[in-house]
């Protein structure tokens, strides 16, 4: 391990982001005595267990025995690595990390912080638009008779686009963005013939799309009956655009996120109408696609926070097409998903509005997974004893979808689909598993199914054993007067500590001195990657806070002896040895001698440890 050449970018940014600033944009803070106080979103907190401290600018919630600095918080908040939480921090500063090329210009449409800048301005005045125009009420009211409550207007910062060609374009000039900047965020278009541009959203509704650090970054238009042009789809988005993918985002995962964590269940619905219900009911889960079908990277992302996703689906045949294009994906990514499809007619929000929560949260809880989904379909109206060919034809289908699964992924989760098909169809298992293995060789189906690469996700988490006894003396002592740190260094063996985790965190320290930097708890945390580092980094430091009431001898002579006793407990072993080589039968009478030389060597250097110095006169 040798110390990031980023090192000196990590100190800009964690000075940039003042961790009671970030943690609050996040969760709901309120101060007690010098530190601030917030409910944990990572477990059930029915009183504010995760403190902040402004003074050490970290982090930790007791219960659930986590903490850190403001990286390890977007961390976890966002399930991402630490390059990751880097990136975001940067950006929300407004800091460059230079990745090689030519820096980007100011103001330009390749410059991320003026394009977030405009989505901000757009969304705000699309926001007061709808709140305060006069001509706006019809859409108001409309709002209402959708059941959309003013709360939820609110809250999903929900606007309007008035039907004008350059309503939006005409006011942007004075706010300091150019046409050019409002068409690479997706709000204006060129015209065809001459020059110019006009507004892209036009008589609609507008849903803001926001990423996850809370920023619009899209918007989704819904047109409003008997206002401005209806040939148009009933719904537009935002295109693609440095800011915003359809295929990376989905519908109030900003919101959804934390409920999501705790709860470790998605719900990806189908529209922004269907969420905001959802919302209105307590159900707080709920995402919905912007536009496209679910797709591998939406996966991704929401493995990133639950174990589960449930698909509701409408309850037609279009819903129930879209559930069978897509159980294929879900049984590839080998992820826990569930099919709910509602009473034919209805969508979330109809179904929620005529029979509450409860009954949906019903349907949730008895939604079956992807397969038995697929074998319902599948076998739908088919005689499996009588109609041979049709029974057939429906155990090949279920057969290919399982050759599908990862072959390195939940082997337990095949062989039980395996066994639910052989009981289904009487057939042995063993029959069974040879045909996927066909199915699986067969180049054919790797052609028609070859998965794109995906992207490097970050390291799972190592599982650190904890550092305790001497070891957590001596880091206690490092933390709690760095001056001690060199000294440290110099006196004890990395191989001397007792655990892996001890070990990694001497090394740190090591990089820091070599690399010419303090030694102090800030920089030990900043150059720390590991969550779970920090966090037991956090944990010493209030150890350090908390005995410093209570401690009388200087730090000076309990150094010193934490390093005596990790010496002696060295000289102990290597007595051990020598004893053990002397027993031995393979050794000389000059060798024999020379190791009895070195045990009276160290039994006297050992005694010299053991035995304070006399006192001073």
């Amino acid at each position: 391990m040798s110390l990031p050449a980023d090192f000196d970018v990590r100190e800009r940014v964690r000075e940039a982001n003042d961790i009671v600033d970030v943690v609050g944009s996040s969760l709901e803070l309120r101060r007690q005595g010098s530190s601030f106080v917030a409910r944990c979103p990572w477990h059930d907190d029915k009183k504010p267990s995760l403190s902040v401290n402004p003074v050490r600018q970290s982090w930790k919630c007791w219960p659930c025995d986590i903490g850190g600095d403001v990286f390890s918080f977007v961390m976890r908040r966002d399930g991402v690595s630490f390059p990751e939480a880097l990136k975001i921090l940067a950006d929300r500063a407004g800091i460059e990390i230079q990745r090689g090329g030519a820096p980007v210009e100011k103001g330009s449409v390749d410059d991320k912080a003026t394009l977030l800048s405009a989505m901000k301005w757009a969304e705000e005045r699309f926001f007061n638009y709808l709140e305060k125009s006069p001509a706006a009420a019809v859409v108001r009211d409309y709002l209402q008779e959708r059941g959309i409550d003013e709360e939820n207007r609110v809250r999903f910062r929900i606007g309007f686009a008035p039907d004008q060609w350059d309503w939006l374009l005409g006011a942007a000039l004075d706010a300091g963005f150019s046409p050019q900047i409002l068409q690479a965020v997706g709000l204006a278009l060129a015209r065809n013939s001459g020059s110019g541009h006009y507004d892209f959203f036009r008589g609609r509704l507008m849903f803001p799309i926001y990423d996850l650090q809370d920023r619009p970054i899209a918007f989704g238009g819904r047109h409003v009956p008997m206002i401005g042009d209806q040939s148009g789809g009933k719904y537009i988005n935002t295109s693609e655009t440095k800011l915003f993918s359809k295929s990376q985002h989905l519908y109030a995962l900003n919101m959804a996120r934390q409920p999501m964590q705790r709860q470790r269940q998605a719900l990806v619905m189908e529209g922004y109408t269907d969420v905001i219900a959802a919302r209105q009911h307590g159900i707080e889960t709920a995402v919905a696609c912007l536009g496209v079908a679910v797709g591998e990277s939406h996966v991704r992302l929401l493995k990133r926070f639950v174990d589960q996703i449930v698909l509701v689906l409408d309850g037609d045949a279009a819903g129930q097409r879209r559930a069978d294009e897509v159980v294929e994906l879900f049984v590839a990514a080998d992820v826990d998903m569930r099919v709910m499809t509602l009473p034919k007619g209805q969508d979330p929000a109809d179904y929620l509005n005529e029979h509450g929560a409860d009954a949906f949260k019903a349907l949730v809880a008895q939604a079956p997974d992807a397969i038995d989904h697929k074998l319902t379909r599948a076998t739908d109206g088919v005689d499996l004893v009588r109609d041979t060919h049709a029974a057939s034809a429906a155990l090949d289908s279920m057969l290919r979808l399982v050759a599908k699964s990862p072959q390195n992924g939940n082997t337990l989760r095949t062989e039980q689909t395996v066994m639910r098909l052989s009981r289904t169809f009487g057939l042995p298992a063993d029959t069974l598993q040879r045909r996927i293995e066909e199915h699986r060789s067969d180049p054919r189906q790797n052609r028609a199914f070859k998965r794109q690469p995906e992207p490097a996700a970050p390291p799972p988490p190592v599982r650190r054993q904890p550092i305790t006894g001497i070891d957590r003396e001596l880091f206690e002592l490092m933390i709690e007067k760095a001056d001690l740190v060199p000294q440290a260094l110099e006196s004890i063996e990395p191989r001397w500590l007792a655990t892996d985790t001890a070990r990694a965190l001497m090394t740190v320290y090591e990089d820091l001195e070599l690399g010419g930097h303090e030694l102090d708890f800030q920089n030990v945390l900043l150059a720390v990657e590991d969550a779970h580092l920090k966090g037991v980094l956090v944990n010493f430091q209030q150890s350090v806070d908390d005995k410093a009431a209570t401690v009388n001898a200087p730090a000076e002579e309990r150094m010193q002896a934490v390093i005596d006793r990790f010496r002696g407990t060295e000289l102990a072993q290597q007595r051990q040895q020598t004893l053990l080589d002397l027993e031995s039968s393979r050794l000389d009478d000059d060798e024999e001698m020379e190791l009895l030389k070195q045990l009276f060597a160290q039994e006297r250097t050992r005694q010299g440890l053991l035995t304070p110095p006399p006192p001073e006169e």
